[in-house]
């Protein structure tokens, strides 16, 4: 260590502490004059500075005062010596300043979370606390220094304060995570879900009630919860509830439990959706059952729209119950409808509905179409078994609709079936169950509704085999039933024939011969049936039916004994045929016996029976004849019976039977006669002033109507004859009382009666209809119709009185004056003010006559009195005055007809003539004409207005000849228009359409295409408007770019149309410019069909084009498929039919979204002509059409494209017709039936 090298060392070292010596004492000496100065700066500092961007605040504790109490710190462990007293002071406080700070940090801290996680519907609600802490920050801000009096109560009051919102500003929020939580906790799921929430299981129904209730209670405890968290915060907000700002915090919450129900619906239905896909992906979604019941083949649930327990509303029920958990929340925010409401309104939700809604339809017409294919088994359970047993077991077959309706009108021949047709019937059922027995159990619709088939499945089966067994037991039970009633027969037989018979025993005789009848009777059906029936036993045998041992016993004995019986027959009726003989002897002596009876019965019936109108006591006779005609018929039948037994021919006794059917008619006839006399006689007790004429003539019609439909027989009789006779008179009198109820008849009119009828009575209050049917008015009808038209005529005399401005005369004077006088007086008051009214011309200002039709039937009224009056005899004294009125009249009536006429064609000339330079260039001479007219018609109102009584102004000497020259000048106007009119017509033929007022308009626009564009509707089937080219200005020019249809459908022209020139040579442009534009969209549409698919091309062009080019493809490819067909392709046709299924639901499809109108109607249209083009290919199908050349193919109206002559034709069998090119616009077609498409 004492080396040259460690001494420098040591020197070295020495050197270096000496260094750092000076600079510790340099730098303690800087510090020193420096520490004073910053430790009286930064304790005068504010306690806390604010952020004047982000207006939050930070504690301004000084860096320089941390790094002076560091300084020290490290001074006082050096033991350092004179250190600054400031220095020395600071450090003596450091704790007390260790505690502001730290408060202070905290206080920040609080204030900033405050300020930067305080929401915009929360910051309302402490507005008014953050604005007091902010007055009270500002202390600390700018007054308020480390070194002042007071910091430290001053941070704590401020912490505390800070600390109590900081709190409830957490727990506020806490409560908001809560809100969102409890939603979250029972919405986690779908409301409903596959039972175990197994991929292969359908939805839980089963445990729907259950799931529901439970989800339920979770969703009404989380509104619990949900309230009292909102009534906990606004505690901890210490809100005013009836405020703004409280308001708007609750609907912000109200919007997060809107938000979490819309989640939970949402994800509720896309469950749905997701599991109701059809392209089979995933395992079906729900189950039904098919199954058979009291109404047929159905669903369970119902697949049909009408039931309220259908699989539809079975949907409904589930996306209701997924809804209503969003009604078990009341709303927070008071001022709007439930939750559900507001969902159930969402456009989005709705759709998703009617997606699944739509799902459910098209899964239900697809059921349909399968329940459909089991149609032909309806008969099975729809038929009665025994109803169709008894029809077979008669005619041997089913009973037809046909057969019921011909049964009515005449009897079926009856063939009862034989036992091929049992064995047909029985097999047929056999190989149904067969067939049914191979049906699947299950089934699939739209790839998630699974149908179990199995129910009727079974049902069905069970069916059959109860159909093929009514059958079997039918063809059994004949069999035991034949042979036990051949057994019980032969027995009762052999007893009946072993029974000794003694000579003279009738009574034994006739019970010996019936039963030889009977034998007789069944000898060739019994002989006949033995095989038949052991036939029966085989065919049952092959079925596995047995028949008992007994009944194979009865079959081979019982035919022995059938033989036996026979021989037995055969020995009685020889041992009875002698007793027989003598008995037929006695037997035709009673026949002709009964025969003269019956003979002179006839008599005595046609005798004593009520065959004449006056009988007294009818049904006494009747009854009486009644029980002969029965003693006589019992005798006849037992004559009857006893030659059937003993072979004899029995006569026919028609006389009896005539008697038989006549006594019935003549009880009907008699309850009529009574009937009617009953009516009558009630009728008759009717007081005068009560009689109903109009119910009583009913009746009476409706009597003759019964008496005219009994048997033709019976008209000749004299009871007939006197109830026809009886009702005819009734209905005649009728109608004379009908006339005599008339209020002007009077007691000299009664009077004037009696004196026709030669009848006399007393009328009165009292009278009755029997006292006026006592004058035998049926007799009198044209008397009475005299008397009531006298009466009338009379009664109307009686009305008039004379007027009071001219003196009264006597009696007969006035009656033979005040009738003209009081017209008269009429005329003349009316017409002294009956005056024209006038109006003004629409275009000139001239006043014309207004029409009034006041005057016009005034005028024709007050004419007819006056000619009425010309004929009185009593008008001599008015004669000169009569004549005057009518005169004036006349002249008035003949004066305003043509007056009103002239005026009526100066009114439509006028505009033409004056008004249309164009016609006065084309017609001058007749402009020049009408000139002339103009003025004197104009003179001539004028003097109208200035006289406007009717009577002089039509009077005025001249005026009719005036207003006839006028009328003739105005026919020769009319004329020249007309014939310059029709040139126009032939030079554009459409004009014919329009009438000529109109085409005065289109002419007189000529040279304004827009103006004669109004008219175009009229000239075209669907061009109603044109569309212009337009100049710098917006304003049309006479150039036409393309033209729009009525129904607003734009089609652009192929090229421009020039619409200058005479308005007939413009409108043929546009003519041959329509036909033009669609001859080129024609070829140009058939060449691109093929390029996209059809429902895209449809929409590239107009909807004419469209269907037009739809026809032509059609024809095409139906030509393309026959030709396949001749190459060996067989099923060219069906495939080809399979490609129109294909295309025309595409455009179902189309339908079905959303479309324009225009659009629909296009797609529309061409879907009515597919379904046509469809229904014609199924029909060749059908009838198995395999050339383009057979009729059902060449009768159809086929459009094609002509490449060589550049046109379009429609062929129908051999005709030709080329197409027109007239533009339809977008119309609908009619629905192409049978008949449409004859």
């Amino acid at each position: 260590m004492s080396s040259t090298e460690a001494k420098l060392i040591y020197q070295k070292y020495d050197e270096m502490m000496g260094l750092l010596r000076n600079y510790r004492e340099r730098t303690y000496r800087q510090w020193v004059a420096g520490v004073d100065q910053d430790c009286h700066f930064n304790l005068g500092q504010p306690l806390i500075r604010r952020d004047p961007v982000t207006n939050l605040i930070r504690v301004n504790f000084s860096k320089a005062l941390v790094a002076v109490l560091r300084e020290v710190k490290y001074l006082g462990f050096q033991q350092q010596k004179e250190i600054p007293s400031s220095a020395e002071d600071l450090f003596s406080r450091h704790e007390t300043f260790r505690k502001f700070v730290g408060n202070l940090e905290l206080i920040v801290g609080w204030y900033n979370e405050i300020k930067t996680t305080v929401m915009d519907v929360e910051f309302p609600l402490i507005k008014s606390e953050l604005e007091a802490i902010d007055v009270k920050l500002l202390t600390a801000e700018t007054t308020l220094f480390w070194n002042g009096e007071g910091v430290l109560e001053y941070i704590q009051d401020l912490r505390e304060i800070l600390h109590n919102l900081q709190n409830r500003m957490q727990k506020a929020k806490q409560n908001i995570d809560g809100i969102s939580q409890a939603m979250k906790d029972w919405s986690a799921n779908p409301m409903f879900e596959r039972k175990d929430n197994k991929k292969e299981a359908l939805l839980d129904l089963d445990g729907r009630m259950v799931n529901l209730n439970k989800r339920y209670t979770a969703v009404k405890d989380a509104g619990v919860k949900i309230q009292a968290m909102v009534m906990e915060n606004a505690e901890l907000f210490r809100a005013d509830t009836t405020s703004q700002s409280w308001k708007d915090y609750i609907d912000y919450i109200d919007d997060m439990v809107l938000d979490e129900f819309d989640h939970f619906i949402r994800k509720s239905l896309n469950y749905l959706m997701d599991n109701m896909v059809t392209d089979g992906s995933v395992a079906p979604l729900f189950e039904v059952l098919m199954q058979l019941d009291e109404d047929g083949l159905v669903f369970n649930p119902s697949l049909e729209l009408g039931p309220d327990c259908g699989f539809l509303m079975l949907i409904e029920g589930l996306i209701n119950d997924i809804y209503t958990a969003a009604k078990l929340i009341p709303r927070l925010a008071k001022n709007r409808m439930s939750y559900k409401a507001d969902l159930e309104d969402m456009s989005d939700l709705i759709e998703t509905r009617e997606e699944l809604s739509n799902l459910v339809l098209s899964a239900m017409k697809e059921a349909e179409e399968y329940q459909d294919s089991f149609e032909r088994y309806s008969y099975l359970w729809m038929d009665d078994p025994q109803e169709f047993m008894k029809n077979f077991l008669i005619y041997g077959r089913a009973a037809t609709l046909d057969d019921l309706d011909t049964r009515a009108e005449e009897a079926l021949p009856k063939t009862p079936p034989t036992l091929a047709q049992f064995q047909q019937q029985i097999d047929s059922y056999e190989k149904l169950y067969e067939e049914v027995s191979k049906c699947e159990n299950a089934r699939v619709f739209n790839g998630w509704l699974q149908c179990d088939c199995r129910p009727f499945k079974q049902a069905l089966l069970n069916i059959i085999k109860r159909w093929g067994f009514m059958f079997k037991r039918h063809l059994s039970e004949h069999v035991v039933n034949s042979l036990a009633d051949l057994e019980a027969f032969m027995k009762v037989a052999r007893m009946g024939l072993t029974k000794p018979l003694k000579e003279g025993d009738y009574d034994g005789l006739v019970e010996v011969m019936g039963h030889l009848m009977k034998v007789k009777e069944r000898q060739v059906a019994t002989d006949n049936m033995f095989e038949p029936l052991k036939q029966t036993i085989e065919l049952l045998k092959t079925y596995g039916e047995e028949m008992p041992e007994e009944t194979h016993v009865k079959l081979q004995e019982l035919p022995e004994q059938w033989t036996n019986t026979k021989k037995l027959a055969i020995q009685v009726k020889q041992n009875v045929a002698p007793l027989q003989a003598n008995e037929v002897n006695i037997l035709r002596r009673k026949c002709q016996q009964f025969e003269l009876e019956q003979h002179e019965f006839r008599e005595k019936f046609r005798h004593e029976a009520p065959f004449t109108f006056t009988d007294p006591d009818p049904y006494k006779s009747l009854n009486k004849q009644q029980k002969s005609i029965a003693s006589m018929e019992s005798v006849m039948d037992s004559l009857c019976k006893s030659g059937s037994l003993f072979e004899v021919t029995v006569p026919d006794y028609k006389q009896l039977k005539a008697c038989h059917k006549e006594v019935c008619l003549l009880k009907e006839l008699w309850d009529m006669i009574v009937m009617v006399n009953t009516s009558i006689d009630n009728w008759k007790t009717t007081k005068w002033k009560h009689i109903n004429v109009e119910q009583m003539d009913t009746d009476c019609k409706k009597f003759a109507k019964d008496v005219r439909s009994l048997d033709k027989e019976i008209k000749a009789w004299d009871a007939f004859v006197g109830l026809d006779n009886m009702v005819k008179n009734t209905i005649t009198s009728l109608r004379a009382v009908s006339e005599l109820q008339n209020p002007a008849i009077r007691d000299r009119h009664w009077h004037q009666l009696m004196q026709a009828t030669q009848v006399k009575f007393e009328m009165s209050d009292e009278t009755t209809l029997a006292d006026l049917l006592q004058l035998n008015l049926h007799k009198y009808e044209d008397e009475v119709r005299n008397i009531v038209d006298k009466a009338v005529k009379e009664s109307g005399m009686e009305k008039r009185t004379p007027g009071p401005s001219r003196p009264l005369l006597p009696a007969a004077e006035g009656a033979r004056f005040c009738v003209p006088w009081k017209v008269l007086k009429a005329l003349d008051s009316t017409w002294s003010t009956m005056e024209f009214e006038h109006e003004p011309h629409a275009r000139t200002g001239t006043m014309m006559l207004k029409s009034d039709e006041v005057l016009v039937e005034t005028l024709e009224d007050n004419q007819v009195q006056l000619q009425n009056l010309m004929m009185s005899k009593y008008l001599s004294h008015f004669l000169k005055e009569v004549t005057s009125w009518q005169q004036k009249l006349s002249t008035a009536d003949s004066v305003i007809s043509i007056w009103f006429e002239v005026q009526r064609t100066w009114s439509h000339l006028e505009s033409i003539f004056i008004g249309s330079e164009d016609i006065r260039a084309q017609l001058p001479e007749d402009s020049r004409r009408f000139d002339g007219i103009d003025l004197q018609f104009k003179a001539l109102m004028e003097e109208a207005v200035k006289t406007p009584n009717v009577v002089e102004a039509t009077n005025k000497p001249g005026l009719y000849d005036k207003l006839e020259n006028l009328k003739k000048s105005l026919a020769v106007c009319e004329k020249a228009l007309a014939e310059y009119l029709e040139t126009k017509r032939l030079a554009f033929p459409r004009f014919y359409f329009v009438s000529s007022a109109d085409l005065l308009d289109i002419l007189s626009n000529g040279n304004n295409p827009v103006e004669v564009g109004r008219h175009l509707a009229k000239l075209f089937d669907s061009l109603c408007k044109l569309e212009f080219r337009l100049d710098d200005d917006r304003k049309p020019l006479k150039v036409g770019l393309g033209m729009h249809s009525k129904e607003d459908e734009y089609v652009h022209f192929d090229q421009e149309c020039d619409l200058s020139g005479q308005v007939e040579v413009w409108l043929n442009r546009v003519l041959d410019r329509m036909r033009a534009t669609l001859r080129h969209e024609i070829p140009e549409a058939v060449v691109t069909y093929e390029e996209k698919p059809r429902e895209q091309w449809i929409f590239d062009y107009p909807a004419q084009i469209a269907l037009t080019c739809t026809q032509i493809w059609w024809a095409t490819e139906v030509g393309l498929a026959f030709a396949r067909l001749e190459e060996g392709y067989e099923n060219a046709i069906k495939d080809y039919n399979k490609k129109q299924m294909s295309q025309l639901n595409a455009l179902i499809t189309l339908l079905i979204g959303t479309l324009t109108a225009g659009d629909r109607m296009k797609i529309m249209t061409v879907c009515t002509v597919d379904v046509h083009a469809r229904d014609v290919v199924a029909k060749m199908i059908t009838a198995k059409v395999e050339s383009s050349q057979a009729f059902t193919w060449q009768s159809q109206l086929r459009h094609r494209w002509d490449e060589d002559r550049r046109h379009c034709f429609a062929n129908i069998c051999d005709a030709q017709i080329q197409y027109s090119y007239e533009y339809l616009g977008n119309t609908p077609r009619l629905v192409i039936t049978p008949l449409t498409d004859r």
